[in-house]
């Protein structure tokens, strides 16, 4: 009987993944939006920052590239969920390839952790350039930037490999079981232990760095203390502005990271049976923070935006620039 009733209970929960309910539905259309919104939104700064000589510095090459591996995410996303619902199957190596690299999180990881890793360089970066700016051991140079996104890079494929290599298709269900499903995450309790330890570690970095940065700005007033007072007040603007993008950006990552963490953490150390149980109302909630982590693929576009005047005037230069050529073009004609 038992054996039974677990074999029931596996089918109604892969069901769940397949089925068109109104909740796999409203997933799909929110899934489009922030796709479409997220691709046009960090397409165009990098666009920005490629294509205006005064925008290519340290702090916007970072940000761009947490803009390509928001793109990367993008595109990745909706495989899963489209996978799932399409009821496509297959078997054996091309299985295990295709969860490893599409239908598992995987690469989701990888991103995530470029974002994160980006994040923690450009606090450090801002911390350098705005508390001691003197100090030119650590400056981030334009023939450094390309050893530290590579490095960036590495790093997150590095700590993502047990993405990989525990990614599996499981013939009995029909689909991926990657380290972060509701099936999977009890049996690594280890990857998400050594995920908070790290977490917060690196918390702790870039919080530090913050809380000194907003400190001589606000409150000691020490930011370009030392420079002509004529240029003291434009400078100090402008730190002030890019810190608080920086920030921004730091704030939202976590807003949007945490609550998927903080999910994975209880579900790995709850009882195999109190998942089953209770499987459908999990399912929802992580579908639900596993979206909320993807929405932060689209928001830093409208931070740059909204704060940075900067990246409004290129990018009506970049309009302004396409349409004159279009009307040459057309002209020509």
């Amino acid at each position: 009987m038992k054996e039974l009733k677990n074999m029931s209970t596996v089918s109604v929960n892969t069901s769940l993944y397949n089925s068109f309910s109104p909740f796999n539905v409203t997933l799909v259309v929110l899934y489009s939006i922030i796709v479409v919104v997220g691709l046009i939104g960090n397409s165009l700064v990098i666009a920005i920052v490629c294509k205006t000589r005064s925008m290519f510095t340290p702090t916007n090459i970072l940000l761009a590239n947490v803009a390509a591996a928001d793109i990367v995410s993008l595109l990745w996303c909706p495989i899963p969920l489209v996978i799932g619902l399409s009821g496509i199957h297959v078997y054996g190596k091309t299985a295990e390839y295709i969860c490893k690299f599409f239908t598992g999180y995987s690469v989701t990881c990888v991103t995530v952790s470029v974002t994160y890793l980006s994040l923690v360089v450009l606090a450090l970066e801002r911390f350098h350039a705005i508390v001691k700016p003197f100090n030119s051991t650590l400056t981030l140079t334009y023939n450094r930037m390309r050893y530290v996104i590579g490095f960036i890079w590495l790093t997150a494929v590095t700590l993502s490999l047990p993405g990989f290599i525990l990614s599996e298709y499981d013939e009995q269900l029909g689909r991926c079981l990657d380290p972060w499903t509701l099936e999977k995450a009890g049996s690594v309790k280890w990857l998400y232990v050594l995920s908070l330890v790290a977490s917060l570690f690196f918390s702790g970095c870039l919080f530090y760095c913050y809380f000194q940065i907003l400190k001589g700005i606000f409150i000691n007033r020490t930011v370009c203390s030392a420079e002509p007072i004529s240029s003291r007040q434009s400078n100090a603007k402008e730190k002030r502005k890019l810190a608080l993008i920086s920030f921004t950006v730091t704030i939202a990552y976590y807003l949007c990271y945490l609550p998927f963490l903080v999910f994975e953490l209880y579900i790995a150390f709850q009882p195999y049976q109190a998942i089953l149980d209770d499987y459908k109302n999990l399912y929802k909630v992580y579908r639900v923070v596993g979206f909320l982590m993807y929405v932060n693929s689209c928001l830093n576009p409208f931070f740059y935006g909204f704060q940075s005047s900067n990246y409004r005037k290129n990018f009506i230069r970049l309009l302004t620039r396409k349409t004159e050529l279009d009307n040459n073009s057309m002209t020509s004609r």
